[in-house]
């Protein structure tokens, strides 16, 4: 695994995260693509499994930090968990064409917006209830744009690991 070339790829994900990814929001629905979790399963179908859970980690705390300013909360729990989940489920079952990348976007993005946001809730006691039209919302925009910024980080990081041989 490059780690340096991760931890460009996780902060420069983080910046358009902040920044930049409501300017490919669909207005009328107020919904965007989570591209941090997008990372968090493209790292969690092509790294070693030990790779893939620090990866989970370190993208859940990066996605904390842009979605509430502070290191640790409910995201960072929801990705380690899901991440974590999705590289022993990966080990089974191979996650290679678009489709089925698609799909596991859109299931992992719906189940760890619910979990985070229950989270947040539980610990506030005061939150507002769960918009279900916005995890959805945002778990079908991830899967549509999911599969295309997985060729581009194919491309870019190269990943060299033990599932990607042919044996």
């Amino acid at each position: 695994m490059p780690w340096p070339r991760f931890a460009v790829v996780v902060l420069t994900a983080a910046l358009v995260q902040l920044n930049w990814v409501d300017v490919v929001a669909v207005t009328r629905f107020n919904v965007t693509p989570d591209l941090l979790l997008i990372l968090m399963v493209f790292f969690a179908i092509n790294c070693a499994l030990r790779e893939a859970i620090i990866c989970s980690f370190i993208i859940g705390l990066a996605a904390d930090i842009v979605a509430t300013g502070f290191p640790m909360g409910p995201r960072i729990i929801s990705f380690g968990l899901f991440g974590t989940a999705l590289a022993y489920l990966h080990r089974v079952i191979a996650i290679r064409k678009i489709h089925y990348q698609a799909l596991t976007i859109f299931l992992i993005n719906f189940c760890g917006s619910a979990l985070s946001r229950f989270l947040t809730f539980a610990a506030n006691r005061s939150g507002a209830a769960m918009s279900v039209g916005a995890i959805l919302g945002t778990s079908v925009y991830s899967a549509v744009t999911g599969p295309f910024l997985f060729m581009l980080l194919d491309w870019s990081m190269r990943i060299k690991s033990p599932r990607r041989r042919r044996r």
